[in-house]
């Protein structure tokens, strides 16, 4: 199904990243996609499953909650970090800052999990000491 994602700042997700980014707390605050409830309906998915987005710059496994303030209608939200990172469009323009907003993506059900941050970063070949 084909949605238009956001990304930006919670207070969650800022909460949990100075608690520490290897923390089951941040993975609950950052590797979530927020959907309308009647999106989630027409999906078939419930809150806490996970989906998999799809976007021409990658793909990522988050898991679906009910956004906490209504979203229009064809938009997903999911807090700025590592996971949105793998589906947003990083050409900078110039600007030092990648794209983080307007992205088109590709939403399906999935039984893939969540990864954690270190298995998450090793499939971005950044880090090798894991």
């Amino acid at each position: 199904m084909k949605f238009t994602l956001n990304t930006g700042r919670t207070i969650w997700q800022g909460q949990a990243i100075e608690s520490g980014k290897d923390l089951k707390m941040y993975v609950d605050a950052a590797a979530i996609c927020q959907m309308n409830v009647e999106q989630m309906e027409k999906m078939g998915v419930k809150e806490g499953e996970n989906i998999k987005v799809v976007s021409d710059f990658g793909d990522v496994i988050v898991k679906v909650v009910m956004a906490k303030e209504e979203l229009p209608e064809g938009m997903l939200y999911i807090p700025m970090g590592p996971w949105a990172n793998r589906v947003i469009r990083p050409n900078t323009d110039s600007t030092a800052t990648p794209s983080f907003k307007n992205v088109p993506v590709d939403i399906t059900p999935t039984e893939e999990l969540v990864l954690d941050m270190p298995t998450l970063m090793k499939g971005y070949g950044k880090i090798s000491n894991y």
